[in-house]
């Protein structure tokens, strides 16, 4: 994740320069539209790569790389435009504490995926319930996971495309110079 933010938060600033000078920029709300639909095919990516493990439950490493490639650049096109989105459209006095509220909901991210990751708990039972359980075992349930939160993400992310222009409408973007994050 991190070389994957190295190598292409440079290549995202000049595309959404570019396409901004061009008048093709996306709008904020298109823009998290993207980020989620690209977390939905990352996970989509790992659930296809769990389908596709061989006999000893072993998944080759280009899923995982596709998976984070594809959550990486997902993150590129929320964060920095979540986090311009929340100076642009707060109140001056209450930006420091809008941003606050913007990171707790990446914490409240934090312990969400923590319940989801129970989805995947796997144990032997008996005397070997601290062992961990072959990939055999495990692929399945994780693979299982993979696929209904790539679906979820996807339909979110359908949703926030249709819902995007009243959004954009309701965020005043483009008006009085204003440009989309």
């Amino acid at each position: 994740n991190p070389i994957f933010i190295l190598l292409f938060a440079p290549l995202f600033a000049l595309l959404w320069t570019y396409s901004g000078r061009k008048g093709w920029e996306p709008s904020t709300p298109v823009k998290f539209g993207l980020g989620l639909l690209q977390l939905g095919l990352g996970f989509a990516a790992l659930w296809y790569g769990a389908s596709m493990a061989d006999e000893r439950g072993m998944v080759a490493l280009p899923w995982l790389l596709l998976g984070y490639l594809l959550h990486t650049t997902g993150e590129l096109c929320l964060s920095p435009v979540g986090l311009s989105m929340v100076t642009r459209l707060s109140p001056a006095r209450i930006v420091s504490t809008v941003m606050g509220a913007w990171f707790l909901a990446t914490a409240f991210s934090a312990y969400l995926a923590g319940i989801i990751a129970t989805f995947t708990g796997v144990s032997h039972g008996g005397d070997r319930g601290s062992a961990v359980p072959a990939p055999t075992e495990t692929v399945d349930i994780y693979g299982s996971v993979f696929g209904q939160i790539a679906m979820a993400a996807v339909i979110s992310a359908l949703i926030i495309f249709i819902l995007a222009p009243k959004l954009t409408q309701w965020m005043h973007e483009g008006e009085n110079g204003q440009e989309s994050a």
